[in-house]
C-alpha cells in the first residue's frame, strides 16, 4: 500500500506542487504512511505548475480525442454524371486540448486547440476567448471577446463531443457552413467578435444573446487572418426559455427559442471577391429530455440577396429552408455503462443554393433528405463508442449532370475525454 501511494504521488507530479500538495504530504507523514525522507523526495521530483501572475485563482486543463472510420458511396440514379468512387478510411476528427484560467474579478481566459482534421483550416484553434462575468440587478451574463461559434444552429452549437449522431446533419452543414466551388457562405459557425450571453433575472429560465462579429467565418480559408477581405460586420441575436417540470414524479427538462442573424456580406464569391451579397436567417428550436428520452427539433430559413454567384449577370435572391429532428433514448446497463439508440431526419430545400454531398463534392443539388440510425455505448462518462448508418437522397442537380443521387455511409467512432 505504501509503495502504491508513493507511485501515485510521483505519477501525478505534473500537478502543481502548491500549498495543498505540501499539506497532503505532511498529513501522510503524520499518519506514518510516508517517511519525512520519502515526502521530501516526492516534493523534489514534482513539477510545479504555478500561475504567471498572483491574480490567477485557478487553472483547469481538459481535452479529448475522437477517432473515426468512415465508408461512404454516392450512386447517381438519374442523369449523365458518373457515380464517384467510394470513400473509406480512418481519421482523427477531433484532438482537443484546452486550458481555462480564472484570473480574478470575474475575468477568465479560455484557449482550446484542435489538432484533428477539423482544426487544420482554422490554424488548429477551436475557441479562444476572454470572458467577463457580470452580475448586476438588471444585467446578468457573460461578455466574451475572441474566437467562438455564433449562435446559429442548435446542433451546430452542441459540443463536438456531445453530438448524438456521429456527424452533423446535411441541414446543419448547409445552413451554418455551406460552401461550394466558387462561393462560400459566411454565416454561423466559428468567427471572431464580441459576444454577450445573458439571463433575464426577473424571469427564471429566460435567456438571450447578442453578438457583433467579423464578416468572415470558418467557411472561408484564412478567415482568422483575412479581415481586410470583408469590410462589413455580421450581427446575431437569440432569445430562449428553459426550465424543468415534474411529470408523474419525473423531471422533464425543456428548452426552446429562436436564433437570428444578419450578414451584409455573408455570400462571398471566391473567384470575384467584389461580388458579395447579404444573408439573413432565423433558426427556431426546441428540445425536451425525460427519463432518458431526448428529442431535438430545429428549423432553418435563410435568404440570400443581391448575390451574383459567378461574378456576372444580375444579382439573385434565394430563400432556402430546412429542418432537423433527432430522437435518442439512453438506457442504463449497470456495470456495462449505458447504451443510446439514435435516429435523425434532416431535410434541405436549397432554392438553387446549392447542396453538396459529402462524398461527391463536384456535384451540387437543389434538394436533400437524409436519415440516420445509430447506437452510442457509454462505457464510462468519459469513453463513448458509436456506430451509425446514414442514407441520403439528393435531387435536382443544379448543373444538370445528376438528376437524382443516393448516398450511403457507415461510420464508427471512439471518443475519450479527460
Amino acid at each position: 500500500m505504501k509503495k502504491a501511494i508513493i507511485g501515485l504521488l510521483v505519477a501525478g507530479a505534473a500537478i502543481a506542487a502548491n500549498a495543498q500538495d505540501k499539506a497532503l504530504l505532511e498529513t501522510l507523514v503524520k499518519k506514518g504512511m510516508l517517511t519525512q525522507q520519502e515526502a521530501a523526495q516526492i516534493a523534489k521530483e514534482s513539477v510545479a505548475v504555478t500561475p504567471a501572475t498572483k491574480s490567477t485563482k485557478s487553472i483547469k486543463i481538459f481535452g479529448g480525442a475522437q477517432g473515426w472510420y468512415t465508408w461512404g458511396k454516392d450512386t447517381v440514379k438519374a442523369g449523365t454524371a458518373t457515380s464517384p468512387k467510394q470513400t473509406s478510411g480512418f481519421t482523427l476528427r477531433y484532438v482537443k486540448l484546452g486550458v481555462e484560467a480564472d484570473v480574478g474579478g470575474g475575468w477568465s481566459a479560455t484557449v482550446v486547440t484542435d489538432f484533428g482534421s477539423e482544426g487544420s483550416s482554422r490554424n488548429y484553434l477551436d475557441k479562444v476567448v476572454a470572458s467577463k462575468k457580470v452580475d448586476l440587478d438588471y444585467l446578468n451574463g457573460t461578455l466574451q471577446l475572441g474566437l467562438r461559434k455564433a449562435n446559429m444552429g442548435y446542433e451546430q452549437n452542441m459540443c463536438d463531443f456531445g453530438q448524438l449522431a456521429i456527424e452533423r446533419s446535411v441541414a446543419t452543414n448547409f445552413f451554418t457552413r455551406g460552401s461550394y466551388g466558387d462561393y462560400s457562405k459566411n454565416f454561423g459557425g466559428r468567427t471572431v467578435g464580441v459576444f454577450w450571453d445573458g439571463n433575464i433575472t426577473q424571469v427564471e429560465g429566460l435567456y438571450y444573446s447578442l453578438a457583433v462579429t467579423s464578416g468572415l467565418t470558418e467557411s472561408t480559408d484564412g478567415f482568422l487572418s483575412s479581415a481586410q477581405n470583408s469590410s462589413a460586420l455580421s450581427f446575431y441575436a437569440s432569445m430562449g426559455y428553459k426550465n424543468i417540470a415534474e411529470i408523474k414524479g419525473e423531471s422533464l427538462a425543456y428548452d426552446f427559442g429562436m436564433n437570428f442573424g444578419y450578414a451584409p456580406q455573408g455570400m462571398r464569391n471566391n473567384v470575384v471577391n467584389e461580388s458579395r451579397g447579404s444573408v439573413w436567417g432565423i433558426n427556431p428550436y426546441a428540445t425536451a429530455s425525460w427519463k432518458g428520452l431526448t428529442a431535438i427539433a430545429e428549423f432553418f430559413l435563410q435568404q440570400y440577396e443581391d448575390y451574383t454567384p459567378l461574378g456576372s449577370g444580375s444579382g439573385i435572391c434565394k430563400t432556402p429552408l430546412g429542418a432537423n429532428l433527432t430522437v435518442a433514448y439512453k438506457m442504463d446497463m449497470g456495470d456495462w455503462g449505458a447504451i443510446e439508440p439514435v435516429a435523425r431526419w434532416s431535410y434541405v430545400y436549397a432554392n438553387g443554393g446549392p447542396i453538396v454531398s459529402e462524398f461527391s463534392d463536384d456535384l451540387a443539388y437543389n434538394q436533400a433528405m437524409t436519415g440516420y440510425i445509430g447506437l452510442n455505448w457509454y462505457a464510462t462518462a468519459s469513453v463513448k463508442t458509436s456506430l451509425g448508418y446514414e442514407f441520403g437522397y439528393f435531387d435536382q442537380d443544379v448543373d444538370g449532370g445528376a438528376a437524382r443521387t443516393y448516398s450511403n455511409s457507415v461510420r464508427a467512432q471512439v471518443q475519450v475525454l479527460f
